[in-house]
């Protein structure tokens, strides 16, 4: 069980810790252009998501897979050992959750309960073949899962000898059991908050969103926050290929909404995320209005911004981000302003400012090449007037404060928690961009509302697929996207 629960982590951990593989091939064209979380040149096809799909749907269902493998080994467990190794199918059901719900928001229905489960079949494939599962009943299970699973964690002791195994394999939170129930609870507000707006969710989503609240047992602070880290350049479980997906190709571009705003309200997060270009004296970020021939012009001229290179693109040590306080206290602000709550919807916002700013400076303290790090932290005096400048206070109706939320969500969020960025921007709406249409496409003009199935689901898992194939297109919205 423990080393089983250890490949099972490893098994997708390019997914997480930034890597040439999830940055080159998966996100650059999908999910980092459809969000302007960097900037983009307007070439013919960009809003179709093309074999990053493939991609994605291969490497989650090896990982799904790997966990089927767990679940074989617990059940072979003697009946004597199966209560001191439950923590290991908590623990891994919960990553797995994290996993399932960006599927989910990506594809919509996926095959699901019945996948992965080849080997449970002695091989013969077409007893393994999957049925697609319902998103919403899928979202359901794993609400209903991961809130018994935060009540067990109240309660659950390790032997001596598991707690020593569960420490060493735990990749993520080194066998820390508290750290395992923050992450539990804070995955089930995020998603209650996902599906807050869908009716026959959202009373459902108050309800236990408050008792989270009320509890407290989730990330509140930067140093709870969740992450697959670095902790040695010595094995594969590195940013290694990192520097070449960001860099090739002008994929850290910096996107011009987000840099007007942090000229316009002198964000102290600006120096952190970004570099001025070469030959600009003040941060530029590429326009999407403008023509390709115009944007290349502007690159090669050094005009635009890029992502800063000592703290993002070329630091090792950059962890893999699962969830951070930041993210948690933005979604609390959103839930309390829903309500009906400003005041203290304001104070969320607020932290959730002051430790995005911290976290982004913070990421820069192991950075290898110092060349373009900031010589001088954000002051308190800085970072008051920032806030001060966004004033919550003066956003008087919830949708004037979601505006604000919204887009400190798109800040936040950038390059680093890019499903996040999609899910949340498809969902509010918000912050309302702007997208030059791609005339020359048949097929979209626009960025998607989903991602459609690989074509190895129409050919070899035919059946199924046909259950799902009205909605395989790049139109059909998920189903808690209902602005």
């Amino acid at each position: 069980m423990p080393k089983q629960f250890a490949g099972f982590l490893k098994v997708n951990f390019e997914d997480v810790i930034p890597s040439y593989w999830n940055y080159f091939t998966v996100l650059r064209s999908t999910s980092l252009t459809y969000t302007q979380a960097h900037g983009f040149t307007n070439t013919t096809g960009r809003y179709i998501p093309g074999a990053a799909t493939v991609y994605r749907w291969d490497r989650y269902y090896n990982f799904i897979t790997q966990y089927r493998e767990l679940e074989k080994a617990f059940v072979a467990l003697p009946d004597a050992e199966k209560a001191d190794s439950r923590i290991y199918t908590i623990a891994s059901t919960i990553y797995l959750y994290d996993h399932t719900q960006k599927m989910i928001d990506n594809y919509g229905d996926i095959p699901f309960s019945e996948a992965g489960k080849i080997s449970m079949t002695g091989g013969d494939y077409t007893k393994a073949i999957a049925k697609y599962d319902s998103q919403t009943e899928i979202y359901a299970k794993m609400l209903d899962d991961l809130k018994g699973f935060s009540t067990e964690l109240n309660t659950i002791t390790l032997s001596t000898k598991t707690g020593v195994e569960f420490k060493n394999q735990d990749l993520i939170n080194k066998g820390n059991l508290v750290m395992w129930k923050n992450y539990c609870n804070s995955l089930r507000l995020r998603i209650l908050n996902r599906v807050s707006g869908v009716s026959s969710l959202a009373s459902r989503a108050n309800t236990e969103i408050a008792e989270i609240i009320a509890e407290g047992k989730i990330v509140d602070e930067n140093a709870e926050n969740i992450a697959f880290k670095v902790y040695t350049q010595d094995t594969d479980l590195d940013t290694s290929g990192f520097f070449d997906a960001l860099e090739t190709s002008n994929n850290n571009v910096a996107p011009k909404p987000m840099i007007d705003h942090m000229n316009a309200n002198l964000d102290p997060r600006e120096q952190w995320l970004f570099e001025k270009g070469v030959n600009a004296t003040t941060y530029v970020g590429l326009d999407p209005s403008l023509t390709s021939g115009a944007q290349d012009q502007l690159l090669t001229d050094g005009k635009i911004a890029i992502y800063n290179r000592s703290v993002i693109s070329r630091n090792d040590w950059l962890p893999g981000t699962l969830v951070n306080a930041a993210e948690m206290n933005l979604l609390l602000a959103e839930y309390y302003s829903r309500n009906g709550n400003g005041a203290t919807a304001k104070i969320h916002f607020e932290k959730a400012i002051r430790q995005s700013i911290e976290y982004y400076v913070r990421l820069g303290d192991k950075a290898d090449d110092l060349t373009w790090k900031p010589t001088s932290e954000p002051t308190a005096a800085e970072i008051d007037a920032y806030i001060l400048k966004i004033n919550f206070a003066g956003a008087t109706t919830a949708a004037a404060q979601l505006q604000l939320i919204a887009f400190q969500k798109y800040i936040h969020f950038n390059i680093m928690q890019a499903d996040e960025a999609w899910a949340e921007q498809r969902r509010l709406k918000l912050p309302a961009l702007t997208f030059m249409e791609d005339e020359t496409s048949s097929v979209r003009k626009t960025p998607p509302t989903r991602w459609t199935y690989p074509s190895s689901e129409s050919v070899y898992n035919t059946a199924n697929y046909n259950t799902v194939k009205a909605n395989d297109n790049l139109s059909t919205k998920i189903f808690w996207d209902v602005k």
